[in-house]
């Protein structure tokens, strides 16, 4: 900022110092561009050198500042010296900036005495107006300050209460993603024998339990890379309740995230297959085309009004929709009484 002042006042200093000082003024000029590139560079460290730089200024009006100058504004060493007040209220504090803007006003007066000392008395006003200057700056100084430190302050609450919604939100993920396992899992082979859907001489039944326990034993994790979702879903159709034929353009590579949520809305659409739809076999249809990925799960059973579906049953709504909604993806479950049901899973690869 005193650079810029600077700047501007050089050229007047030039322009009002008689012919004889314009050598003298010039090379002060010089300086003092050459000190301000110094102080620019290594800052506050230098406020006491620069301090001094002013003072031995104001002490050298008599062979810089013509005389009649020397009591007003146009006086281009108070220009400076106005500059270096203000700007001190903001590197220093409260004492230090009160201290070195007295110095430095002293300093100026002393000098206009020196260079006149029958009219010194007319640059006192000027000169007490440099303190009037620094404690608006100090003053300007303080609000700035506090408002900034309010600003922080909100922005720490703001970013406090994103950061608790985020733990929140993480929290229910997790919530539903275990209510999802449990009914995915233990739920539907426990309501399978509850209501006799099955035998308790069944062949895979022990073996499904077994599975049980081991998915909901398990500590959850972040599977990383990309696994074959054609693979995975050939997995799933070997364990699942009813027989399942299985069409796909050959592998598939996905995300691991988003195929552990696609694989496991299968698994739900089929356990719902069994236990809903009356019959026997189901279809499994994997495809990808313009980007997206798309499995259908397609049984030609009983069928079901989707919209008559209570609130409270979870198959549809958690196990399947919010699954795949948490990947970025979506569900489609189309169907109608004595039609059959098509369970539509589309995730946007890349």
């Amino acid at each position: 900022m005193r650079a810029a002042v600077l700047l501007c006042a050089s050229g007047a200093a030039v322009c009002q110092a008689a012919p004889d000082q314009r050598p003298v003024v010039a090379s002060v000029v010089a300086g003092l561009w050459l000190w301000s590139a110094v102080y620019v560079r290594w800052g506050g460290r230098l406020l006491l050198v620069d301090t001094a730089v002013v003072l031995a200024l104001c002490l050298s009006q008599r062979w810089l500042v013509p005389p009649e100058s020397l009591g007003d504004s146009t006086n281009w060493v108070f220009a400076v010296v106005s500059c270096t007040v203000v700007a001190q209220q903001w590197l220093t504090s409260a004492g230090t900036g009160a201290l070195l803007t007295a110095i430095v006003v002293a300093a100026h007066l002393t000098g206009n005495f020196l260079a006149a000392p029958d009219g010194w008395f007319d640059a006192v006003p000027i000169g007490l107006w440099s303190l009037g200057e620094a404690g608006l700056s100090r003053l300007l100084f303080l609000l700035v300050l506090q408002g900034s430190r309010r600003a922080d302050r909100a922005i720490a609450e703001s970013a406090s209460a994103r950061r608790d919604a985020a733990v929140a939100a993480a929290r229910r993920d997790d919530e539903r993603e275990h209510l999802a396992l449990l009914h995915d899992t233990a739920a539907a082979t426990l309501l399978a024998v509850g209501s006799r859907m099955v035998g308790p001489g069944e062949p895979w039944l022990a073996d499904q339990a077994v599975r049980d326990l081991e998915v909901l034993a398990s500590q959850p994790g972040f599977p990383e890379g990309e696994v074959d979702l054609a693979l995975l879903l050939d997995e799933v159709a070997r364990h699942a309740p009813v027989a399942v034929r299985t069409r796909s353009p050959g592998p598939v590579p996905v995300a691991a995230v988003p195929a552990a949520a696609v694989g496991a809305a299968v698994r739900e659409a089929l356990t719902n297959v069994g236990r809903h739809a009356g019959v026997d076999l189901a279809e499994v249809v994997l495809s990808r085309a313009d980007g997206v990925v798309v499995v259908e799960v397609v049984d030609h059973g009983r069928g079901f009004a989707p919209d008559a579906v209570p609130a409270h049953r979870r198959g549809l709504a958690r196990s399947i929709g919010q699954r795949m909604d948490r990947v970025g993806g979506r569900a489609v479950v189309t169907s109608a009484p004595g039609a059959g049901t098509l369970v539509r899973l589309e995730w946007p690869d890349g």
